[in-house]
């Protein structure tokens, strides 16, 4: 049998509305140990009282926000030790990228109901997936943090749209991506949104390898096999943890290579501008705030920014 601790944020923003529905799910589940967040900072000792009580199940309901910050947690400071608990995550939040390629599907009383019984079996292999994370070192602002997805230059400032001119309007998840993304290329190939998105000079090195510096549009860094809309915007890649995407700016055709760049084979030609590649280890020199699980941070002005993933967590699907 598999003990569940649940952490619930109810400022995460499908939590205002469903907050109710979810602490009553949960109060019909024997046992289980249910903390709700009033500050997303609480999350360093919930984890340490869930280690404590062995707690087999950590149940995320959240948004990807409150998903990196476990991770953080439960990989950083070591809890569990080495033995890490098994994450389920409730897609909570407003985007959900990451539950979206890891996490549960279905409303939370009944996602927690079918997690309940689960937990009574001896036997769960069937519905785990096991994913590198991400490990960021070099932020102006912040220790080491873990997560999914790392994002600068074009995909900051898309974030920033996304938020102020779309969720403003009520919109979330997959359909806000879609909007956002539809949105901008359609401003890039009018004109209207070009002078939003000068490009960013940022400094590449991977493994270990010469730096490259160049103008991008964007840079994209992740360990996740899907991201918004079900886009897959990496190709060529190797067998290393790390999927890395680039696109020089300014990008050549950018509108009629979209749909390749985000839904073509695995196998992928595309101009030279446009570029894919896996790696273990990523230091980029940016001068921007980039994103990761959709957190903003500032690169120190000292050092590049390092990626790696040389840890991995096992998660819930179902």
């Amino acid at each position: 049998m598999f003990k569940i601790g649940l952490i619930s944020n109810p400022r995460s923003q499908q939590n205002k509305r469903g907050m109710p529905r979810l602490q009553a799910a949960a109060d019909t589940i024997p046992g289980i140990l249910h903390h709700r967040l009033g500050d997303v900072a609480e999350i360093s000792d919930v984890l340490k009282e869930f280690a404590r009580k062995e707690v087999s199940i950590v149940a995320v309901a959240g948004g990807d926000g409150t998903t990196q910050a476990t991770m953080t947690h439960l990989l950083e400071e070591r809890p569990y030790g080495e033995e890490q608990p098994l994450l389920a995550l409730l897609p909570r939040g407003m985007t959900n990228m990451t539950a979206a390629d890891v996490g549960l599907r279905g409303k939370p009383e009944k996602v927690l109901r079918r997690l309940n019984k689960l937990s009574k079996r001896d036997d769960l292999s069937r519905y785990l997936r096991r994913r590198p994370i991400l490990r960021l070192e070099g932020m102006a602002d912040a220790p080491p943090q873990r997560g999914m997805f790392f994002g600068a230059a074009a995909i900051y400032k898309a974030i920033e749209i996304c938020r102020e001119r779309v969720h403003a309007l009520g919109i979330e998840a997959d359909w806000a991506a879609a909007f956002t993304i539809g949105g901008l290329l359609l401003g890039w190939a009018t004109g209207k949104e070009r002078d939003s998105f000068p490009g960013e000079m940022i400094g590449t090195a991977l493994d270990g390898g010469e730096e490259v510096m160049r103008r991008e549009l964007l840079v994209l860094v992740t360990t996740l096999d899907r991201l918004v809309v079900g886009s897959r915007p990496f190709w060529n890649q190797g067998t290393a943890p790390l999927r890395c995407t680039a696109i020089a700016h300014p990008p050549e055709r950018l509108l009629w290579n979209a749909r390749r760049v985000l839904y073509g084979p695995r196998e992928r030609s595309l101009p030279q501008g446009y570029r894919s590649c896996s790696a273990h280890r990523i230091d980029l020199r940016l001068q921007g705030p980039f994103t990761l699980d959709g957190q903003f941070y500032h690169p120190s002005p000292d050092r590049p920014l390092e990626i790696t993933a040389d840890d991995s967590l096992t998660f819930l699907r179902f």
